[in-house]
């Protein structure tokens, strides 16, 4: 009679692959982690250089363009921080922009700026998440800035939108509008950027103000469904 507790040979190499398929995953998760610490270091030693920079610095318009770059290295590192404390393999673009307006909103000091977002539950993949955001970051930032001159209220709706194999993104003012000056940096960042996602950027005027639409295809995004709360 054979004893119940011998399994053979075959539960010994289960044991041994199993093990062998958790210390991968112990080391996997170790090395992940490394990097999430090297990469969060590296962006804030950035991010330090940057404002001392700007702070040594008695030009104006130095001062303001350092600070652009500062914002755009801020957006940068917020998506790596959501990447990492959630699915490194997409990327909730709801909750980026929820946070983003309220970072964005404050920066700006302006208590006469109402913003509302309209945002669908949208997830892309981690692969479109820094230019995205970036796009977002360029767009909102840019209305905030120019579209309402000292004294001038207005209004900022965010709008974004699941339709299925698109991703939509509208940011639509009531400001001064499109004054007929050339596009600046910023406009030249997000139109390389768009090319980077293959999206489709329209800017209209929207009488008054400015409506602005990025569409970028889903079909390498992880799907999301559903109305943000």
């Amino acid at each position: 009679m054979s004893n119940p507790t011998d399994q053979g040979p075959a539960a010994g190499f289960a044991d041994t692959d199993g093990g062998a398929l958790e210390a991968a995953l112990a080391q996997t998760s170790v090395l992940l982690h490394e990097i999430d610490h090297r990469v969060k270091n590296n962006l804030q030693l950035i991010a330090s250089l940057i404002l001392l920079q700007s702070r040594r610095t008695s030009d104006e318009a130095a001062k303001a363009a350092l600070k652009n770059v500062l914002e755009r290295v801020t957006a940068v590192a917020t998506v790596h921080r959501r990447l990492f404390q959630g699915d490194p393999l997409r990327f909730d673009v709801s909750d980026f922009v929820r946070d983003l307006a309220g970072d964005l909103a404050a920066a700006a000091r302006r208590d006469d700026l109402e913003i509302v977002l309209d945002l669908d539950h949208v997830a892309i993949a981690a692969s479109a998440a820094a230019p995205f955001a970036l796009v977002v970051n360029e767009l909102l930032g840019n209305a905030l800035k120019h579209a309402f001159p000292p004294g001038r209220a207005g209004r900022i709706q965010v709008t974004l939108r699941n339709d299925g194999e698109l991703c939509r993104l509208t940011i639509c003012d009531n400001g001064v509008g499109m004054s007929g000056q050339p596009p600046g940096f910023g406009s030249t960042i997000v139109t390389l950027l768009c090319q980077q996602l293959h999206a489709k950027l329209e800017t209209a005027d929207s009488q008054p103000g400015v409506r602005v639409t990025v569409t970028v295809p889903m079909s390498l995004s992880p799907s999301a469904n559903g109305r943000a709360a």
